[in-house]
């Protein structure tokens, strides 16, 4: 997501401005749910597939603040699940059931649980650093019976990607990165632009409208504009160019005393091809986000 927002103001006269920034204090600890759902729809070898995803997290931040004013935080995974279904074909990954585990990725997930991970964040928003993840994908791969080399870094790559792009990095996207680079009225708006799926380099321009400040709290609604950039991706172990467009909304409960949200939701679609195995295949996909969060005592 780009650092830098783009306001318009709707109300000059409004005599309230609020600096809306990522401001919460050193020592104290708040808890995520975070659940993200995706599908997609597409017809491949004159055979139509249904592809559902589902990843549920709960979270702990125990949060300090570094000598450059940047906010640490410790991250402690008390849940991961991972599940996945084409067609009648289903697939789970629990962190809960790591130890009896021979896939190096659930592996990971249970290894998430005791890892030391640390993200570095501006007060807005931005992810400097996240250090902690890579070194337990090493040590797992050290641990596998095998000697092929190249098995190993594609197993290394897969838990990376699954982990720090799946789990770690894009829950912490969606939780910070919506502030403004200024103060804001109520109905004023801000715009910015962000990754929304990896996989498919599908690119989110978003536009923030500040609804309601009540008791400290924030209403937020977003409408993104979706698409797909140019750039090849790999899904489903071929080499895809998309042609995609979309929307995507949202709504966001923020404690305006330190930018950490309480609720989120978002909701979005997306159309058009997939250029693959020199065909073009039509798609459709649907994501769904749900954020609670809460302020440990």
């Amino acid at each position: 997501m780009q650092s830098n927002s783009d306001k318009e103001s709707a109300n000059p006269k409004e005599s309230k401005l609020y600096r809306l920034r990522l401001n919460p204090e050193a020592g104290s600890k708040y808890y995520f749910d975070i659940s993200n759902e995706s599908e997609i729809k597409l017809e491949l070898n004159d055979k139509k597939t249904d592809n559902l995803s589902r990843t549920n997290v709960g979270i702990l931040y125990a949060i300090n603040k570094d000598s450059a004013g940047d906010f640490l935080f410790n991250m402690s995974y008390g849940k991961i699940k991972l599940y996945s279904k084409k067609d009648d074909i289903e697939s789970e990954m629990d962190a809960g059931n790591a130890a009896s585990s021979l896939d190096p990725a659930e592996k990971m997930l249970g290894a998430l649980k005791t890892a030391n991970i640390v993200a570095t964040i501006g007060p807005d928003g931005e992810v400097r650093s996240v250090t902690g993840y890579k070194e337990i994908a090493a040590k797992l791969m050290a641990g596998l019976n095998s000697n092929d080399m190249y098995a190993k870094n594609l197993a290394r790559d897969r838990v990376e990607k699954l982990i720090g792009e799946g789990v770690v990095k894009k829950n912490m996207t969606q939780l910070f990165k919506i502030f403004p680079d200024s103060g804001v009225h109520v109905g004023d708006q801000w715009k910015l632009e962000s990754k929304q799926n990896a996989e498919l380099n599908l690119v989110a321009k978003n536009i923030f409208i500040l609804k309601e400040v009540k008791n400290d709290l924030a209403m937020i609604e977003s409408e993104a504009d979706m698409f797909s950039d140019s750039t090849s991706s790999n899904m489903m172990g071929y080499d895809v160019t998309a042609n995609l467009k979309g929307r995507q909304r949202g709504t966001y409960t923020m404690n305006i005393k330190t930018g950490m949200l309480e609720n989120c939701e978002l909701n979005g679609n997306v159309d058009g091809t997939l250029q693959m195995m020199g065909r073009e295949i039509p798609v459709t996909i649907k994501t769904k986000v749900k954020i609670k969060g809460r302020k440990e005592n």
